[in-house]
């Protein structure tokens, strides 16, 4: 809502100018904007099948893309509704607080995230352990010996 704050002049009632109260909110938003994949990122690591780590970030990214491209589609439109323009901003206010509602309605889909210990695998143990471990006594790696790729002309 600081967006909401600024568009009100209400940081200049607490004694906050603009410059300062602007460049806080841009450094509390760059926060949150990397805390908000944290959870994500950490729940996709438990359910993403062993091999293919790689595609399933890159399924996150288009996914957050789309949804970037959607929201500023739909800012356009919501300016439009408004008829907010360069020159007249009456109506500002509102679309900044709809757009603000619309950023925490996620916030409902909670339920779906599965309840479990934090520690715990969510994937079955089929697929979990799709790749083999062979375990070697640690007896055979002391005896190995590191041989140089290149000759040395100096030992002729």
């Amino acid at each position: 809502m600081l967006d909401l704050v600024l568009v009100l002049r209400l940081n200049l009632k607490f004694g906050i100018p603009d410059y300062f109260f602007m460049v806080m909110d841009a450094s509390v938003s760059q926060m949150v904007g990397r805390l908000k994949w944290m959870p994500l990122l950490v729940l996709s690591s438990k359910l993403c099948p062993p091999g293919i780590e790689g595609t399933f970030f890159a399924l996150l990214m288009s996914i957050d893309n789309t949804g970037l491209l959607t929201s500023t589609w739909g800012g356009g439109l919501l300016l439009h509704v408004f008829k907010i323009t360069r020159t007249k901003f009456h109506n500002l206010w509102l679309a900044i607080l709809i757009r603000n509602i619309l950023r925490i309605t996620p916030l409902s889909l909670l339920f779906l995230v599965p309840r479990s210990d934090p520690n715990s695998s969510i994937l079955p143990d089929e697929m979990s352990d799709s790749k083999e471990t062979i375990d070697t006594p640690a007896t055979q790696n002391e005896n190995i010996e590191l041989v140089a790729l290149v000759h040395n002309m100096d030992t002729r």
